[in-house]
């Protein structure tokens, strides 16, 4: 999904796979050295990142356009990841109109939850 700009800093982001009712889907990243904060654990600003190009990516896959702005995004931090590990996220849509669509993440590293976040995007 890291195709240009900010993505390609930030990750590389994979989408690993769609859900089979197509309202979801599940996005992964490996955990790098510049992912780290200075505690050692992934920083908060790329756990977020990673939700809100999931979420958005998530959006314009429902939505089957090529352009949705992020109105609103918000995370819940519940434990940290560790470098090398493996964090996904799984992505649901809650609730859509015809010019937005409200969606759900969790961000894991196996059973471990890392953050949830809840989100709005307006379809261009």
């Amino acid at each position: 999904m890291s195709r240009g700009g900010f993505n390609l800093f930030a990750g590389p982001f994979w989408r690993l796979s769609v859900d089979d009712d197509g309202m979801g889907a599940r996005y992964g990243f490996i955990a790098l050295p510049k992912h780290m904060n200075s505690a050692d654990s992934l920083h908060g600003g790329l756990l977020m990142t990673f939700a809100d190009v999931a979420m958005s990516r998530t959006a314009r896959l429902v939505a089957s356009v090529e352009a949705c702005n992020t109105v609103s995004l918000t995370a819940d931090f519940v434990g940290p990841g560790k470098l090398g590990e493996l964090i996904e996220a799984q992505v649901r849509i809650t609730r859509r109109t015809r010019s937005v669509i409200f969606q759900s993440a969790t961000i894991t590293v196996g059973d471990r939850v890392l953050m949830t976040a809840t989100g709005l995007w307006k379809i261009d």
